[in-house]
């Protein structure tokens, strides 16, 4: 275990500072760029690269910011909006937190999570073993197409499309709006919302 306090109060400040200079909320993508000291379009609009907090977490990885946010959402200090941005807010435990009347420790990463993760990385290739080539690179486009995506509205990717859906598209490589129909995973809302986005990059892959 390591006490991760420091870490977690630049966070709580970050959540804070938001609601104190935009008066809103934003979600988790926008607080890791901040923290990380990442410029951004939606960072430079809402200046909070003026932010005292803007780059204070920069030497901490991406993924280390969100399995400290995953634990502060746990304790319920962070708390997060059930609407379709997830916009992070402080709960009641963060203001013992930010005060320093309270600590937060996490466990080290052990050997076995590091292998689990490798392993789901191994399967990631494995799963994409089965498309030819064409469709290969249809489906490495659709991820990053889908990333980018989940990174500008702040949401998980599997929300916009789980893999399963990106290998269908990939392999049945549609050129209408009418070939997307009955694709799994692709019902009238994704089809209005997304549709036109995903004919574009797979003519363009």
């Amino acid at each position: 275990m390591f006490d991760a306090t420091e870490a977690a109060r630049k966070l709580l400040s970050t959540i804070y500072r938001f609601q104190q200079s935009s008066g809103m909320a934003f979600g988790s993508g926008h607080l890791l760029d901040v923290l990380r000291g990442k410029v951004t379009e939606r960072v430079t609009q809402y200046q909070h690269n003026t932010l005292s907090t803007f780059g204070i977490g920069s030497d901490m990885s991406e993924a280390a910011w969100r399995a400290l946010l995953r634990q502060l959402v746990a304790n319920g200090a962070v708390v997060v909006d059930s609407g379709m941005y997830k916009t992070l807010q402080l709960g009641e435990p963060a203001r013992a937190l930010l005060r320093n009347q309270a600590q937060v420790w996490q466990r080290v990463a052990s050997a076995a999570s590091t292998s689990a993760k490798r392993s789901t990385k191994t399967k990631s290739k494995t799963d994409e073993a089965d498309l030819d080539a064409p469709a290969q690179g249809v489906f490495t486009a659709l991820k990053a197409w889908r990333a980018e995506v989940a990174r500008a509205h702040d949401l998980p990717a599997y929300v916009i499309f789980n893999n399963n859906t990106l290998k269908a598209l990939a392999q049945l490589r549609p050129t209408d709006a009418d070939e997307l129909v009955g694709v799994p995973g692709i019902g009238a809302k994704k089809l209005e919302a997304y549709g036109d986005e995903v004919l574009r990059v797979i003519a363009a892959a």
